[in-house]
């Protein structure tokens, strides 16, 4: 049985380097699903802020400032692979795709990703 979206909790990691604050990705910490778009807003406008969420499987979505203007990348790592999933969108499909995230992640979170070595 799924947890319900508002009540959902998944470990997160980051990287504010303007206000020097950051979470290990080796130590997460819990934060509700609803609240990790609003974290995302504010952590990615400077291109060397990352967000990464983790699921229950250590399945991890990285979040970062793509090259391209009004862009960001995201990428989903599996545990012990040699490579990700990447996906470049513009801005507000990318935080679309973060808002309502699943309990677990699947190479189905993002479609058209390309496989990086």
């Amino acid at each position: 049985m799924s947890t319900p979206a508002a009540h959902r909790v998944l470990r997160v990691f980051y990287r504010d380097y303007d206000n020097a604050v950051s979470i290990a990705s080796s130590q997460p910490e819990s934060l509700l699903a609803s609240r990790i778009v609003p974290l995302a807003e504010r952590l990615l406008v400077k291109e060397d802020n990352f967000l990464g969420v983790v699921d229950r499987n250590d399945v991890i979505l990285q979040c970062y400032v793509a090259d391209e203007p009004g862009a960001l990348t995201l990428e989903l790592v599996h545990p012990e692979a040699n490579g990700c999933l990447r996906l470049t969108l513009p801005r507000d499909e990318a935080l679309q795709c973060l808002d309502g995230l699943p309990e677990l992640f699947d190479d189905s979170l993002l479609p058209g990703a390309q496989y990086i070595d």
